[in-house]
């Protein structure tokens, strides 16, 4: 009999006594609290459908990335802020697709690494006055959870087919804040007070950077390593660009210089070798290139040249914050605050939008010290090196240039810390190292 069909029959009736009690609770709810009753039995649809089509659902938990829902959704939830509750959600959905595909063991570094970095903290770290005792758990959830979509084993059919909608998200975020624009909820776009323009779909300007950033490099990585569906990916590194340009973010235009360059190095090494049609995507690039420049100029010196005062401090704030958070952990080094301190270390003496630092670096510095620093950027590099054994030669570089980028960006930006970033980055590396296993393997058995 076939495995699905006996795991599918299984858990549904294995879910028949929780539908039952679900059916009660959501009864005697709907006369006191109406709206978290539709939101109960929305969510309870979903977990039934990730346990009827485990598959079918995860491409609605990486969409589910297009919006940064924490800041126009103020509700508390079972004790639980609003992305509190949404992590909880999308973790309680993917466990159906780790019990049904397996998970990969080998992945499970970073997971490991964030458990030692909450061992240091409680035995090592000098605890920040501000820092509760359940706060290093909290955080550790908080940090792991994208982790968890790196264990799934998905079928080859299924990585595939996620590698394409992570390469939608900026889009679909653009799509549902035009909505949420006319309904009233959160603007398209705002205007900063130097007079600079920032689009953010359904998010914030910043996320909506990270996710387009993530489309742009992994569309171009895809070009290469997938030539029979170019030019869906062509498309797809234009939209993307586009919607990184009009977010005005600096940061991942930075970030995406190294794999930017290494791609016109290959397209004019093709050419030179015969392949005359690059001229195409490569005019192409150089065309998008000048034109973003020209759009872009006006808002970078806004956002740069024009935001600083009489003593020429960028009011973007970050030398500030990173000098502050440095200063913080001075008297312990090795071992950090404790995990999470970071988040409730800022005391009102810089701009408190710096919950973080904007520099993970710095982040974990501070919250467990030079140690756990070391520890969880090489569980992160242990990770990475198992993907690119597994990739092919005319692909390595373009991933080198996206590990690079990952590694840049994060000197500027909290890419550890925002599911925006974290969810699609991991989702990515566990679908390319699928897909690229799968041709692997059948390589060794020719």
């Amino acid at each position: 009999m076939d495995r699905k069909l006996v795991l599918n029959n299984g858990m549904t009736y294995a879910l028949l006594p929780v539908l039952i009690l679900i059916g009660l609770v959501l009864g005697i709810a709907v006369l006191y609290q109406p709206i978290l009753v539709v939101i109960g039995v929305f969510g309870a649809i979903l977990v039934i459908l990730s346990f009827t089509h485990p598959d079918r659902i995860s491409s609605l938990i990486i969409l589910s990335t297009a919006s940064s829902i924490q800041f126009f959704i103020h509700l508390s939830l079972g004790g639980l802020d609003i992305l509190s509750f949404y992590k909880f959600v999308i973790v309680l959905l993917i466990m159906p697709s780790i019990i049904y595909y397996g998970i990969k063991l080998k992945f499970t570094y970073p997971i490991i690494a964030l458990l030692l970095l909450v061992v240091i903290t409680y035995f090592g770290s000098d605890w920040h006055m501000n820092l509760t005792r359940s706060a290093p758990i909290k955080a550790f959830i908080g940090l792991a959870i994208p982790f968890v979509f790196l264990l799934v084993r998905w079928k080859p059919i299924a990585a595939e087919r996620h590698i394409r909608v992570i390469c939608f998200i900026p889009l679909i975020s653009m799509i549902i804040g035009v909505f949420l624009h006319f309904a009233g909820i959160q603007p398209l776009y705002l205007v900063e007070f130097t007079g600079a323009f920032r689009m953010q779909g359904a998010s914030i300007p910043p996320h909506l950077a990270m996710l387009a950033y993530l489309g742009v490099l992994i569309a171009l990585i895809e070009v290469k390593r997938n030539p029979k569906h170019a030019m869906f990916f062509y498309v797809m590194v234009l939209l993307n660009f586009a919607i990184l340009l009009s977010t005005g973010t600096r940061g991942p235009l930075i970030a995406s210089t190294a794999l930017l360059l290494y791609y016109l190095y290959d397209q004019i090494k093709e050419y030179f070798n015969g392949k005359l049609i690059r001229i195409i995507p490569l005019g192409g690039f150089l065309v998008l290139t000048v034109i973003s420049s020209i759009l872009m100029w006006a808002n970078v010196k806004k956002r740069s040249f024009e935001r600083t005062d009489e003593t020429g401090i960028d009011l973007s704030g970050r030398s500030e914050a990173w000098d502050f958070f440095l200063k913080g952990v001075e008297n312990s080094p090795w071992f950090g605050r404790g995990l999470g301190s970071s988040i409730v270390a800022n005391d009102g003496s810089i701009y408190a939008g710096f919950v973080v630092p904007h520099n993970e670096y710095i982040r974990f510095y501070f919250d467990t010290g030079i140690i756990g620093a070391v520890i969880l950027f090489l569980s992160l590099f242990m990770i990475f090196y198992r993907v690119y054994r597994v990739l092919d030669v005319g692909i390595k570089p373009y991933y080198i240039g996206f590990i690079i980028g990952f590694l840049v960006y994060s000197f500027s930006d909290n890419t550890l810390s925002t599911l925006q970033f974290t969810l699609p980055f991991c989702w990515y590396l566990g679908a390319l190292h699928t897909v690229s296993l799968s041709k692997f393997a059948k390589k060794e058995v020719i």
